[in-house]
């Protein structure tokens, strides 16, 4: 009696052995396929959303207390240099904004802050 019990045993040993080593082989040539069907991920098209957090805190800062003795000029261009990085922000996070389109003024002050509360709230630390 333990002659056939045995085989129908060991019978289902290897069954169970082959159909694992079948899925597996079966798994790879799939992800195989899958890799070359399917498209690679996008490459991002600007710096990465820390780079541009790490370089808009760094800016602000020059923008909010300048060292003394800056020429208007080097403040012109680092408040220029500042709204870029938030327009950049901005794009990165799908945020709206209209910065680019107010002319300067108190008016662009205002929308400079809209714009930084509006990234404050999409999750951007700015201090």
């Amino acid at each position: 009696m333990t002659g056939p019990v045995d085989a129908l045993l060991l019978a289902v040993l290897l069954g169970a052995g082959a159909a694992v080593v079948w899925c597996d082989r079966v798994r790879s040539a799939w992800r195989r396929v899958q890799d070359r069907v399917s498209p690679p991920p996008p490459t991002p098209a600007g710096p990465a959303i820390e780079d541009l957090a790490r370089s808009l805190r760094r800016v602000r800062a020059e923008v909010l207390a300048p060292a003394p003795g800056t020429t208007m000029a080097r403040r012109r261009g680092t408040r220029a240099a500042y709204e870029d990085l938030l327009l950049q922000a901005a794009a990165c996070l799908g945020v709206p904004d209209t910065l680019s389109e107010v002319p300067e003024g108190t008016d662009r002050e205002a929308e400079r802050l809209r714009l930084e509360h509006l990234l404050r709230e999409a999750g951007l630390s700015l201090d």
